[in-house]
């Protein structure tokens, strides 16, 4: 099963959730389904590990 975490939008402030293995700690790009927002983890207003 897929580990995620919720994050939130430093631009919009909505949260959606993202796969740990592919962004978690590492130098890829969220992109916000909402506003269109770019930005790397520790960019966002919030992280919650869902597992």
């Amino acid at each position: 099963m897929a580990r995620i975490f919720w994050v939130s939008c430093p631009e919009c402030k909505k949260k959606f959730y993202a796969s740990n293995d592919d962004f978690r700690n590492q130098e890829h790009q969220l992109l916000c389904p909402f506003c269109g927002k770019r930005f790397l983890d520790h960019e966002a207003d919030e992280l919650v590990d869902a597992n």
